[in-house]
């Protein structure tokens, strides 16, 4: 009697091919049955319904836009990124951020003992002292000038009481007023006269010293205001000039957050030594985020002359993740290689699910068509040239084969095979395909043939 030797591959192959229908009912429990065969409808319970995420949707009208896909890039906007970093050197005392932190602007970062902060605070106290003393001769200066012009308002008012006594005296003639009187009062109306003169000399003299040391206070105010921005002092420490306290030292320096986000990176630690210009944190806001992309040299005109500013954008992580933006910046110069124009794109970004250098899926939209059949493009499968999906009636399935038109990155344009109010499958398509029919499916669908016979011209 020949026997096949154990475990040889052709022994099991003859078996599959001399006894097939007892392969299939083994490994259905004896309810799948039938070669595999995608036209045959089938027949899915709750439980596997559940398990590959079944759902479905009636065909209706849409509108189907054109659109471009692209590749992109997520970057942290440019204007939503800041650096945190010291002007004036010093021993780091105390980090109160973490990386992955969010802060509010604000908010204490950082610590920094600064003796540099404490030489520049009592620099800029001396010229402020200097400063103070200079708007008092100011004040003197112009308490002078006040003064000068009074005694020019006497002396000019004098001179014409002498200049008014003379006249009438040479007037009245020498009979009436001897020739001394009339020398004595001639002399006085010369000194009145010269007088008023000296007095609006010094008046001028005056004025002249009003405004140089008007420009001398102006002077020393820059210079002071300077040096007080060159202290990194934060908003509470802006008043330098009053006596320091306990609780607010002139040598401590406060870095606060300059806006709302997240600390990216934190190079500071508590008796590092920093270095004026040196970076401590940095800081990026992702509520809205730029996408970077490349578009073709090809396409740049169509992408130009689009009737929409609207791009989609997808995660390969998340396929359920369904973000909107808007072009911003097509730029006019070509990579002179790659031969490609830089474009971006804004996007928000509440949730925080676009990442800086995450890679993402774009479509940007061009234009749009209304009013004609579609269909998620999940729920079409395709299988070589041909391209099908699955139609629900009742419980079972059917494999109809369409005509597709125009597709984007949501819908498909169907021509032929399907009609609106017509229930198909728009997540699992795939898995039904994997799905072996059931001797109940192949009932339910002969006795649904004649029917369909009769119904036909």
């Amino acid at each position: 009697m020949f026997r096949f030797p154990t475990g040889c591959p052709l022994c099991v192959g003859v078996l599959l091919v001399v006894f097939p229908g007892v392969a299939l009912a083994h490994e259905g429990h004896g309810k799948e049955i039938g070669p595999y065969d995608l036209d045959t409808p089938r027949r899915v319970s709750p439980e596997t319904a559940a398990h590959i995420g079944l759902e479905t949707a009636e065909v209706d009208f849409g509108n189907v836009e054109e659109v471009l896909p692209l590749l992109g890039v997520v970057r942290a906007a440019p204007d939503r990124q800041w650096t945190v970093s010291t002007r004036t050197s010093g021993k780091v005392l105390a980090v109160h951020v973490q990386e992955g932190d969010t802060v509010q602007q604000g908010d204490l970062l950082i610590e920094i003992d600064s003796p540099e902060l404490a030489a520049n605070i009592y620099d800029v106290r001396k010229l402020e002292v200097e400063y103070q003393k200079l708007l008092l001769d100011l004040v003197r200066a112009e308490g002078r000038v006040e003064q000068f012009q009074v005694e020019v308002e006497n002396a000019a008012a004098i001179a014409e009481l002498a200049e008014a006594e003379l006249q009438r005296s040479e007037t009245a003639g020498q009979k009436v007023i001897s020739v001394n009187v009339l020398a004595e009062r001639r002399a006085a109306a010369l000194r009145a006269r010269g007088e008023a003169k000296r007095k609006a000399v010094d008046l001028s003299i005056a004025g002249k010293e009003v405004q140089v040391l008007g420009h001398q206070a102006d002077a020393l105010r820059l210079s002071r205001d300077a040096l007080l921005a060159l202290t990194n002092a934060e908003a509470a420490q802006q008043g330098v000039l009053t006596p320091p306290s306990d609780d607010k030292p002139i040598n401590l320096v406060h870095l606060l957050a300059p806006a709302d986000g997240v600390v990216v990176t934190r190079s500071a630690r508590p008796g590092q030594w920093a270095l004026a210009g040196e970076m401590l944190l940095s800081i990026a806001d992702y509520s809205v985020v730029q996408i970077e992309g490349e578009l073709p040299e090809s396409l740049v005109a169509r992408v130009s002359n689009r009737s929409s500013d609207v791009v989609r954008i997808r995660t390969p992580a998340d396929t359920g993740f369904r973000g909107e933006g808007t072009i911003k910046f097509i730029s006019p110069m070509l990579d002179a290689i790659k031969r490609t124009a830089h474009v971006l794109i804004d996007a928000p970004n509440p949730e925080g699910t676009l990442r800086d250098s995450m890679f993402v899926h774009l479509a940007i939209v061009l234009r749009e068509e209304e009013m004609v059949v579609v269909v998620p493009v999940s729920a079409v499968v395709r299988d070589g040239p041909v391209q099908f999906v699955f139609v629900k009636n009742g419980d079972v399935y059917q494999k109809q084969d369409i005509t597709p038109g125009r597709v984007n990155d949501q819908v498909v344009e169907v021509l032929a095979g399907l009609a609106p109010g017509d229930v198909v499958v728009t997540r699992g398509a795939y898995s039904l395909t994997q799905l072996r029919p059931t001797r109940s499916a192949l009932l339910a669908a002969a006795e649904r043939a004649p029917e369909a016979a009769e119904a036909s011209p």
